[in-house]
């Protein structure tokens, strides 16, 4: 029954669940089952049929968007004293960096990025372009707003707090300078054809969700 589940949504959403961690999907269906207070799969798969907004509703809570700033910071300090040096070295002088957040949720890891270049690249004139990419559309609709709210904001420390972002009616927004960094777009990384030219991928929110098929298909995409 929740391979008939997952075969409605991909008819509707255009997305294959089949090679997703499937104890992950089911323990998803069954909470929005228990939600709707729907007792059997099948009895909820005839509620889907009939409610096109549970689908919808559905798909979004199978995207799993956890995600925040500055995620284990270790990878960040990382990135600061090993990649982008590196990155840095080898970009011919007058082109763009260009990166790709694939997965990127609701912006706090472009975000993230786009501070700690910010940071690293100081006065230098280096052009940057970050391309954050989701298949969640409202995941992606408050990246581009970019606001977000005190407890989103509790692993950001106070000075970055203070200069790269502007306070608006109790929460914060990104400010105008590393908004204009980043290109949000909702995008399938598993079919959809990948970015060109990029100097950097990150992916840390999707993969474990995957089984390893997918992975495999989505580090050949990379």
């Amino acid at each position: 029954m929740f391979k008939h589940i997952a075969s409605l949504l991909r008819l509707r959403k255009g997305t294959d669940f089949t090679y997703y961690k499937q104890t992950t999907i089911q323990r998803r269906i069954l909470r929005r089952m228990a939600l709707t207070a729907n007792e059997a799969p099948a009895a909820y798969l005839k509620y889907l049929r009939e409610n096109k907004s549970e689908i919808d509703i559905l798909y979004q809570d199978l995207l799993i968007p956890v995600t925040s700033f500055f995620r284990d910071h270790k990878s960040f300090e990382n990135l600061v004293e090993f990649v982008f040096p590196q990155i840095v070295a080898n970009v011919t002088t007058g082109e763009t960096m260009r990166i790709w957040i694939a997965g990127c949720s609701t912006g706090e890891e472009a975000y993230s990025v786009a501070i700690c270049l910010k940071e690293f690249l100081g006065e230098s004139k280096q052009r940057v372009q970050i391309f954050a990419t989701d298949l969640s559309e409202p995941a992606i609709a408050k990246a581009r707003i970019a606001i977000y709210s005190k407890n989103e904001l509790a692993k950001v420390s106070p000075q970055r707090l203070e200069q790269f972002f502007t306070r608006t009616n109790g929460s914060y927004q990104v400010n105008k300078s590393l908004r204009e960094m980043c290109v949000f777009a909702v995008h399938n990384f598993v079919k959809d054809p990948p970015f060109g030219r990029i100097d950097l991928i990150t992916c840390r929110n999707v993969l474990i969700y995957m089984e390893p098929y997918l992975q495999k298909r989505a580090l050949t995409t990379f």
